[in-house]
């Protein structure tokens, strides 16, 4: 079997869907399917049952998959190593957007100390998804919260990267930044000003209305003036100074906002976070924080 086909191959099994397929590969549907066909030959089994012109991986297409993946991984850091210094390495990653947002900067540090050019592909997906795409080999690494270390597969390696810990962020113009250089501001003061906050949880992709982003509402009721489930905007919003926002510490700090010091604590609010691998050099080269 060539690596070639078996690249193909997965990403016409995550797709099940031909063109879409080609879209991703900048194929064609046709020269997709004779590919398809020969390694179907070669094996002497059919991967996928064709409902009309739709495809459904079969379980002889899941056993090849899982194999496929562990393959192509392996050709992949062959390809690395034999080719020395010079090589293009690229690092897919998926996580959920507020993960890249707080961490992207540390990952892509990290990585590039140990791999001089690495070129880091990051993919928006909620964590059940992010774990999916490790899976069907998709992507190299997934980054999680401890919620869904229960569906990790025994073939996954686990790292943790240390804990989230949530707070008030506030941009650098905002009236409460100046005070956050005290030991503490009131809880009361903080809940006169506004706040952003989503409905979707940022780490799994639930809709659990204001409150998902770990803000205690039942205790401490805030003034959400803008809901907004995309981080990004979010991020904006409390950078030009008008709004408060429950976000990482982490991420706070990478986008120059300020960490609002609050007196007493607001909420048990810390996440664990993990990396997930399938092998492979990627997963050794993040020191474990926490």
């Amino acid at each position: 079997m060539e690596i070639e086909a078996l690249e193909k191959f997965l990403v016409i099994a995550a797709t099940e869907n031909l063109q879409r397929a080609a879209d991703r590969l900048d194929a064609t549907p046709g020269g997709l399917s004779k590919v398809l066909k020969r390694l179907e030959e070669e094996l002497g089994v059919r991967l996928f049952d064709r409902i009309g012109k739709q495809l459904k991986i079969n379980d002889a297409g899941r056993r090849l998959q899982s194999r496929a993946v562990e393959m192509v991984a392996i050709a992949r850091q062959v390809r690395t190593e034999v080719r020395g210094a010079g090589a293009l390495l690229e690092c897919r990653i998926a996580a959920p957007t507020m993960l890249q947002l707080a961490w992207g900067g540390f990952i892509h540090r990290e990585l590039s100390s140990e791999y001089a050019g690495v070129r880091l592909s990051f993919t928006s997906a909620y964590e059940t998804l992010a774990v999916k795409m490790l899976a069907r080999g998709e992507v190299d690494l997934a980054l999680i919260t401890g919620a869904v270390l229960g569906q990790l597969s025994p073939a996954m390696e686990v790292r943790p990267l240390g804990s989230i810990a949530m707070c008030i962020a506030a941009g650098p113009h905002h009236p409460l930044a100046a005070e956050s250089a005290r030991e503490g501001v009131a809880l009361a003061e903080v809940l006169r000003f506004p706040f952003a906050a989503p409905r979707i949880s940022p780490f799994c992709g639930e809709e659990r209305g204001i409150g998902s982003d770990g803000w205690p509402e039942s205790d401490f009721s805030r003034q959400v003036q803008v809901v907004v489930n995309d981080y990004g905007v979010l991020c904006r919003l409390v950078m030009n100074g008008a709004l408060l926002a429950f976000l990482p510490e982490t991420l706070v700090r990478e986008i120059g906002g300020v960490v609002v010091g609050v007196e007493g604590a607001v909420a048990a609010s810390d996440e664990d976070l993990y990396v997930v691998g399938r092998g492979g050099d990627w997963l050794h080269k993040f020191p474990a924080l926490g």
